[in-house]
């Protein structure tokens, strides 16, 4: 009988993660000897994708370091590393928390991630696993009688009775009319052309307010820039403020339990109306009074007014909105199951606004430095944003928003973070499986999937064992960028691979 192979596409955070765990799941189950894989990443090194391979110190997690490990059922291994590096590492531990408490720079965790897949081959020679990594850009599959076939960039073919898409977090393609202009940079990583390509004291426009947004203006900052900053959203929302240490608040009305009630007794699927009742009697639960949900509306009010609130709220602890919805962390995903296609589609437009500046948000610290080039005046947000163009003839892009007000600007930074629609994903892979009915979208993002083994669901694609982890699965899935959340999902894989070899 041949050797099973099984080929892993994407070598960041998530391909390691996928390489350590099957590799434990295929010796405990003695069939690493009879297995072969191929891990395939187009960058010249494994582990730091493109978030991770950057050097700037602005660049943070915005998850503390003990939900940041990447194996499986041990998602303190990362602070457990930070703390046998505790001397060499120290500067780069923001908050002024206990390690475990901490937020690293990315730059801290590409090494972490670097050092594991180390450690990972290393260990596959003394166990007998066959790995083979290849450096070259995955851009098809073809599925032939009793396997697939990786198509390459380079030319040349490899074929896999298994495979999992691990691609990490495709680059936005919403803006494809600029592409090729020096003065437009598509994505706020890796961080180096917009250091060298934007002068120092250029006044630079930046599309988007979230954490993607943050971290292009911690670019500018740490690299000495002094020009002003225009950020241009549809909502204007910068996202909310963490406290140093997460709240223990224990939920009594928003609880798995209250809505499986209503799955049991109304037999269908809760509505997101009924969700959003029982977060606002928690809510009340949490503060202790009734709340006035008319004056909680964000949209209109000056960013920085905002973000003073939310730097006062952060350093007292937090507030109802944000701890309640970090407490949600380890039941939305199932709740975002329970739910049908409509209604989270319905979440997306009525509450997907306010659920991602509350539950994603940004470090202290870097709040801080935000009020800092507020009140100095070298930074703004501008919403909402209508349209931005570009006119040749004064080789500047030309923003309309607001109420008829208009902003020319000579550099524009893309960082309206990554796409959730698999055809606006800028991968090639991607565009080719699309087209071939390989992988087909999911009506709410990201692609079809079974979320109880990660196997990619089509309707036009017989061929099974083709798998999928990660951002392309958002819609589907909900918590796709947390790196706890999809270590959860490559164990659910990997097991199901494991008992059909």
């Amino acid at each position: 009988m041949k050797d099973t192979t099984i080929g892993i596409i994407g070598g960041g955070a998530c391909g390691v993660a996928i390489l350590a765990e099957l590799m434990v799941q295929l010796k405990i189950t003695n069939k690493q000897k009879t297995t072969n894989i191929l891990l395939v990443e187009k960058r010249k090194e494994l582990g730091v994708g493109l978030a991770f391979s950057t050097d700037q110190p602005g660049h943070l997690l915005n998850t503390q370091a003990d939900l940041m490990g990447i194996h499986s059922f041990e998602p303190n291994h990362f602070s457990s590393w930070l703390k046998k590096h505790r001397e060499d590492i120290r500067h780069e531990l923001k908050g002024g928390n206990p390690i475990d408490e901490s937020y690293t720079t990315r730059r801290l965790y590409g090494e972490y991630i670097q050092e594991q897949a180390k450690h990972y081959l290393n260990e596959a020679r003394e166990i007998g696993l066959k790995v083979e990594v290849i450096h070259d850009e995955a851009i098809d599959l073809i599925s032939e009688q009793d396997c697939w076939q990786i198509k390459f960039a380079s030319g040349p073919t490899r074929n896999a009775d298994h495979v999992i898409l691990a691609p990490g977090t495709p680059k936005p393609n919403n803006f494809p009319q600029f592409d090729g202009l020096p003065s437009y940079f598509g994505f706020p990583w890796p961080s180096e052309p917009i250091i060298n390509g934007i002068p120092k004291d250029a006044d630079v426009s930046i599309l988007g307010s979230s954490l993607s947004a943050i971290d292009a203006i911690m670019t500018l900052a740490d690299s000495g820039h002094h020009g002003k900053i225009s950020l241009f959203s549809l909502d204007g929302l910068l996202p909310r403020v963490q406290p140093n240490e997460e709240s223990d608040y224990e939920r009594k009305f928003l609880t798995i339990s209250s809505i499986h009630t209503i799955r049991r007794t109304a037999w269908r699927q809760p509505k997101i109306k009924e969700l959003f009742r029982l977060f606002q009697q928690e809510a009340e639960n949490y503060t202790g009074q009734r709340i006035d949900w008319k004056s909680t509306g964000r949209k209109g009010i000056p960013a920085d007014q905002l973000l003073e609130e939310d730097i006062r709220i952060a350093e007292s602890g937090g507030d109802a909105f944000t701890n309640i919805l970090y407490a949600l962390r380890y039941e939305a995903s199932q709740i975002w199951d329970w739910l049908s296609v409509s209604e989270k589609q319905l979440f997306k437009k009525w509450l997907g606004p306010y659920w991602t500046v509350n539950r994603h948000g940004m470090p202290l610290v870097n709040a801080q430095r935000l009020s800092e080039l507020f009140r100095s005046g070298k930074l703004e947000v501008n919403s909402p944003m209508h349209q931005v163009t570009y006119e040749e003839h004064k080789n500047k892009f030309i923003f309309d928003y607001g109420n008829g007000q208009r902003h020319e600007g000579a550099y524009l930074i893309n960082a309206t973070g990554p796409a959730s629609k698999v055809e606006k994903m800028k991968s090639i892979l991607l565009k080719n499986l699309l087209k071939n009915g390989i992988i087909e979208t999911y009506p709410v993002g990201g692609i079809s999937v079974d979320p109880d083994q990660m196997e990619v669901i089509s309707s036009k694609n017989q061929h099974r064992n083709l798998y999928a982890v990660g951002h392309i699965c958002n819609g589907m899935l909900l918590d796709v960028n947390a790196v706890w959340f999809n270590v959860k999902c490559i164990a659910t894989l990997c097991k199901h691979i494991t008992k059909k070899i």
